[in-house]
């Protein structure tokens, strides 16, 4: 049986038809990750990264501090291009700089959702916020409807170390 697919290049459903693979997928969500952490693409962010500009209510002074944030995790990111990542591997900043960033839109994390956002294997997450837990600087929060799932979070003493450090920074 003939494929149903438009076979035809000038059809114009041909050229609307396109089958991504897994890993396309994966390269694509994370090149717009890069794109929205240099301001390249503000509204091609995909949640839970909220963009620096967004604001629900908070000071400006929050929001400036969170753009440090962002940046500083965008640059990190950008490093890759150059050096090998196991060269700069901070899996501990990565997940403080993360939640920091989420905290304000109000989204949470899962231990493999924040793995997956750090681009870490998971048991390096887990172990890294075990330590963080031990320093109080993140802890865990029970889902309210499912015991089987677990949002980590940035505690006060975390927060307000992040705050002093980026307020510490220039520009």
């Amino acid at each position: 049986m003939p494929d149903p697919a438009p076979t035809d290049p000038t059809d114009p459903q041909a050229a609307k038809t396109v089958e991504l693979t897994e890993k396309d997928l994966k390269d694509a969500a994370r090149l717009l990750r890069l794109l929205a952490e240099h301001g390249f693409a503000e509204q091609a962010l995909p949640a839970p990264f909220p963009s620096a500009g967004d604001s629900a209510g908070g000071a400006p002074d929050r929001q400036s501090l969170i753009a440090k944030a962002r940046a500083m995790l965008g640059a990190r990111r950008a490093r890759e291009r150059y050096f090998h990542r196991d060269l700069f591997g901070e899996p501990a900043w990565e997940i403080l700089l993360a939640l920091y960033i989420v905290e304000q839109s109000g989204a949470r994390f899962t231990t493999s959702k924040l793995a997956e956002w750090i681009e870490a294997p998971l048991s390096t997450v887990v172990r890294w916020i075990r330590a963080l837990e031990e320093k109080s600087l993140v802890g865990r929060v029970d889902h309210p409807n499912d015991k089987r799932i677990v949002f980590i979070r940035l505690l006060k003493k975390g927060r307000k170390a992040l705050d002093d450090y980026l307020g510490a920074m220039p520009g």
